[in-house]
């Protein structure tokens, strides 16, 4: 073979590598294969059919009905619900929703006098029975199960779902699948005398209302901010695709390395949280208002065919069975671990964690902010050393990689002032790749280690270039 031929089955094979990790990368982040006859599968997604039939919309008789619904299935398997009740005005919502611009905007919002009678007309547009416009208020059910440690030094888990839907949409997948994916967690460890946690189940109403029922259960239950160890809610806005970390509370090092432990295929980014901030703006879930109650925990969502959130569309039959099935693990998987291990202390702050999916059948990659930074100091080190060294040494035909050096410097210096949350993607490949343009005078292993800092850049780049792309329909 010639030498021409070998450069091209060289290139040839470096290319299929690449592709590869692309490929390997974007599967690392989608769903697992949905297992059809698992029983606890199958009656979750029967419970999801019969129960996103149609719009719940707080106060209607239909989110009354899916309530009594949730409080039979749960009284089914042996347990006790406590139904939360809290009477609701539309001047009670204005408030709440003032709250959420305050927490969610930097935008200067006000309601005027007239504010009440124009959404007490929306009200009746949508629902002309609806109880705030026939009687001025109306009902906000949270529903609450515990099943309780026998330890009394017992951390506590709450999961927390909602159960109401946006008007016009069956709520599928916002946010019925991961109320009866709670189900199916509730149902494994219903007789479970033995839990080394108290594991709580709570299926909010009024989610969609400015999240009545998140600042109900704050408001009547300060003390169970102290208590809860751990909140995990849990949210879609959308029908398809792995069940996503997005959001997390300050310091969440421990939290996170739990979550990395305890789920099969954990998918989450450090970043989740400003980019949520930033790019969705007045946009809520129960979530805000856990946090802003001094609550502490992780929130989720699946993000695929973000079309379908808040329309009719968002129905049973567009729900994706890998999503569901990955919800129903992720679920299960966090009940099991705390069921077996005390949460206890998992709320105290720890430290802030850089974290992200990499290797295509491994768990995330997690390290403190402190370790983060230090390898970020080592690979302008050793960049700026190769740069040296070359200079110095006038090695021939290197000015490539130099210039490619020069740029990811420059590049990973302005993501560090400016968002640096994302600095990772930079001074990652940096780092590898000023490491590799050492061996240049070494020319196999100088392509083997570039190809490597390829592979590495890949694995880091496509997962937030493509679920970028499947935010998109919610931005």
């Amino acid at each position: 073979m010639n030498s021409k031929h070998k450069k091209i089955v060289e290139v040839s094979v470096i290319l299929l590598v690449l592709i590869a990790t692309v490929v390997l990368s974007i599967w690392r982040i989608t769903p697992p294969r949905a297992d059809d006859s698992s029983p606890s599968f199958t009656r979750m997604m029967y419970n999801l059919e019969r129960l996103a039939t149609g719009e719940r919309w707080v106060g209607t008789p239909e989110v009354a009905a899916a309530r009594d619904e949730i409080i039979a299935e749960i009284e089914a398997m042996g347990l006790t619900p406590y139904v939360h009740r809290t009477a609701w005005t539309l001047m009670d919502q204005q408030a709440a929703n003032l709250r959420i611009f305050e927490l969610r905007t930097d935008w200067d919002v006000s309601f005027g006098d007239e504010w009440e009678d124009w959404m007490r007309d929306w009200v009746r547009e949508r629902h002309p029975n609806h109880p705030l416009v026939t009687q001025g208020y109306m009902y906000v059910d949270n529903i609450w199960v515990t099943i309780e440690s026998r330890d009394p030094d017992a951390g506590n888990i709450m999961f927390v779902a909602h159960y109401d839907t946006w008007p016009d949409s069956p709520g599928a997948g916002d946010a019925m699948l991961p109320a009866v994916a709670m189900l199916e967690a509730m149902r494994v460890h219903a007789n479970n005398g033995n839990t080394a946690s108290n594991l709580h189940f709570l299926f909010t109403d009024g989610e969609e209302f400015s999240a009545l029922g998140a600042f109900a259960f704050s408001r009547d239950f300060p003390e169970m901010v102290d208590e809860i160890d751990v909140l995990i809610n849990m949210e879609a806005i959308g029908t398809s695709g792995g069940v996503i970390n997005f959001e997390v509370s300050r310091a969440p090092h421990n939290m996170i390395r739990m979550f990395n432990r305890a789920v099969p295929r954990p998918i989450g980014f450090h970043w989740g949280t400003w980019l949520y901030a930033t790019s969705m703006p007045g946009s809520y879930t129960d979530f805000t208002i856990f946090l802003d109650y001094g609550f502490t925990g992780l929130n989720f969502a699946i993000i695929g065919d973000g079309h379908n959130y808040h329309t009719p569309n968002d129905s049973f039959e567009n729900i994706c069975p890998n999503a569901a099935w990955h919800y129903m693990s992720m679920v299960m998987a966090l009940t099991d671990y705390a069921a077996t291990n005390s949460v206890a202390g998992l709320g105290e702050p720890s430290s802030e964690s850089v974290f992200f999916p990499f290797l295509p059948w491994a768990n995330m990659i997690i390290m403190t902010a402190t370790v983060a930074n230090i390898l970020t100091g080592l690979a302008f080190a050793i960049a700026i050393g190769f740069l040296v060294y070359n200079f110095m040494a006038k090695l021939e035909k290197s000015q490539f990689v130099s210039i490619i050096i020069i740029v990811l410097i420059i590049a990973s210096a302005v993501a560090l002032v400016f968002v640096s949350l994302l600095s990772y993607l930079l001074w990652i490949p940096l780092l590898v790749v000023s490491a590799a343009a050492f061996l240049k005078t070494k020319p196999i292993l100088y392509k083997c280690a570039m190809t490597l800092a390829g592979i590495i850049t890949l694995l880091l780049l496509t997962p937030p270039v493509y679920l970028f792309f499947q935010l998109i329909p919610n931005m």
